[in-house]
């Protein structure tokens, strides 16, 4: 198969939406799904700038389950200051799975 033939072929499954890209957000929920873990709790903690550049901080607060002889670990993860709520929801679930990823949680 040729790389012409493979994008074809991508492309065309993006045109019937077969393909799902899924954003940091997304990932993350599965992962705490997968794990049977509480879903993440975003909270926007600081809000900053005049009211026409607003910029949002946001944390992610991901509660991991261990043993049940174990307490359970409380993850949170900041953003940085982003210029929409959105974008930096997306930043600080890209932090918690950077972390999930480094202590074996994939």
């Amino acid at each position: 198969m040729t790389a012409e033939n493979a994008l074809d072929q991508l492309q065309a499954k993006f045109a019937k939406r077969e393909v799902k890209v899924l954003n940091n957000r997304s990932k993350l929920y599965n992962v705490c799904d997968a794990y049977k873990w509480k879903h993440p709790v975003y909270e926007c903690c600081k809000e900053e700038g005049p009211a026409h550049l607003r910029m949002f901080t946001f944390k992610v607060v991901i509660e991991i389950k261990k043993e049940p002889s174990e307490p359970n670990t409380e993850v949170e993860c900041f953003s940085a200051p982003k210029l929409n709520k959105k974008a930096a929801a997306e930043h600080a679930a890209e932090g918690a799975l950077w972390y999930l990823k480094k202590v074996g949680y994939d």
